[in-house]
């Protein structure tokens, strides 16, 4: 089952007895604060530290985020978490961390949106079939 929480709820919550009960959170009205303090730019707060216990214990972890937050998503180090992404429509968000981006890395994507690390390359086959595939490319700022 899933349990689906905002931020403020996940700080308040009793995540162990939380983690017993479920085998996935869904985390809404994600914030700024909340993604720093994933990706370790910023002390970990009572929301912080529940996400990284539930990831842990191998709980899936799914953040919805508003799309004009994709820009300053620290890519390469939220990447490596064990982490789904969506907006708030359930448009999945994925995130790439290589500096070049390829056919064979939009190619299996269909719709949703592509978050990219500065200063991509990108191939114009993975742009056109960005395009085809109504993948949004988004570049971190």
């Amino acid at each position: 089952s899933t349990a689906t929480l905002s931020v403020a709820q996940l700080g308040e919550a009793d995540i162990r007895s939380l983690l017993c009960q479920h085998a996935s959170l869904r985390i809404v009205q994600v914030d700024l604060p909340l993604l720093e303090q994933l990706a370790g730019q910023r002390a970990l707060a009572a929301a912080g530290c529940a996400l990284h216990e539930a990831m842990a214990w191998g709980v899936r972890v799914q953040l919805t985020l508003l799309p004009t937050l994709l820009p300053a998503l620290a890519v390469k180090k939220l990447a490596r978490l064990p982490l789904t992404f969506s907006d708030p429509l359930g448009q999945p968000v994925r995130l790439h961390a290589a500096s070049v981006l390829t056919y064979a890395d939009v190619a299996r994507f269909s719709g949703g949106y592509l978050v990219l690390r500065r200063r991509p390359i990108i191939t114009a086959l993975a742009r056109e079939a960005a395009v085809a595939r109504h993948v949004q490319l988004i570049k971190q700022e």
